[in-house]
C-alpha cells in the first residue's frame, strides 16, 4: 500500500477534490485500491475547512458529505513528498515547490493535467508493445517519467511588451488548475475542471494497471459506486 499526495494552493478546494475523485476511482478490488489519497497545501492554514463550491461539487451521497465534514486542510511536508508513490499538484509552481522540498521527489511529480497527458502517450506506449503494462502505481510512476521527455514541452503563454500592450491580460497555462476563489465564474469552472479531470484520470489508472472488464465483472458495485457516488 501507499500513497497519491495531491498539492495545491490552500488544501480547500482543488486538492479535496482531486483527493475525492480519486478515492472514488481507485475504489474495487484492484491494485490501486490499496493506495491512500491524500491532499496538503503549500500555502495552507491548518484545520480550514473545505470550501463551500467544493462540497458541493463532491455531489449528495454520504460518502461525499462524509469527505466534506471531515476534511481538514494541512501544510505539506518532506515526509509527505518522500514518502507518496505519486505527487499530483493543480500548477507548476505548486510542482516546483514540492521539488524544492524534496528533489528527490522529483521524478514523481507532476501536474494534475501533466499526468493526464502522459497517461494518455503511456496507453498507446503500452497498447503498441513498446512499453511493458505496469501492474501497481509506483511501475505506472516510473513509466510515466520515462515519456515525460517524449512529448514536446507545453509552455503557459507568455505576455510580452511587444506583443502584448495589455499585460493584465489572464494567461492560461494548459497543464494548469487555475485558482479561481477571487472569481466566482473562475471558480465554478475550477472546481468542476479539477473534478472531472481527476476522474478521467484515475479511471486511466486502473485501466492501465489492472483488467478492467475482470473488476467489473466481479465487483458491479464498486463499478456503480464510481459512476454514481
Amino acid at each position: 500500500m501507499g500513497t497519491v499526495l495531491i498539492v495545491d494552493g490552500s488544501d480547500v478546494c482543488r486538492g479535496p477534490i482531486i483527493e475525492f475523485a480519486l478515492q472514488k476511482q481507485f475504489a474495487g478490488d484492484g491494485p490501486l485500491a490499496e493506495e491512500t489519497v491524500i491532499s496538503r497545501g503549500v500555502e495552507s492554514r491548518e484545520q480550514d475547512l473545505i470550501c463551500d463550491l467544493a462540497a458541493g461539487r463532491l455531489g449528495a451521497s454520504m460518502r461525499a458529505a462524509t469527505f466534506s465534514v471531515s476534511h481538514r486542510s494541512r501544510s505539506v511536508t518532506v515526509e509527505d513528498a518522500e514518502q507518496a508513490d505519486l505527487i499530483l499538484t493543480a500548477e507548476r509552481h505548486h510542482r516546483s515547490a514540492v521539488v524544492r522540498l524534496s528533489p528527490i521527489s522529483r521524478s514523481r511529480t507532476f501536474t494534475l493535467k501533466e499526468a493526464l497527458v502522459l497517461v494518455s502517450v503511456l496507453t498507446d506506449e503500452v497498447r503498441t508493445g513498446r512499453s511493458p503494462k505496469p501492474t501497481n502505481l509506483p511501475e505506472t510512476v516510473a513509466l510515466l517519467d520515462e515519456v515525460r521527455g517524449s512529448i514536446p514541452l507545453i509552455e503557459p503563454p507568455m505576455h510580452t511588451s511587444v506583443f502584448h500592450r495589455d499585460r493584465a491580460l489572464p494567461t492560461s497555462d494548459p497543464l494548469a488548475l487555475v485558482d479561481g476563489h477571487d472569481d466566482a465564474a473562475l471558480h465554478r469552472h475550477a472546481t468542476d475542471e479539477a473534478y472531472q479531470v481527476a476522474l478521467t484520470l484515475g479511471s486511466r489508472l486502473v485501466d492501465l494497471t489492472e483488467d478492467r472488464m475482470a473488476r467489473i465483472g466481479t465487483t458491479p458495485n464498486d463499478w456503480w459506486w464510481r459512476q454514481h457516488a
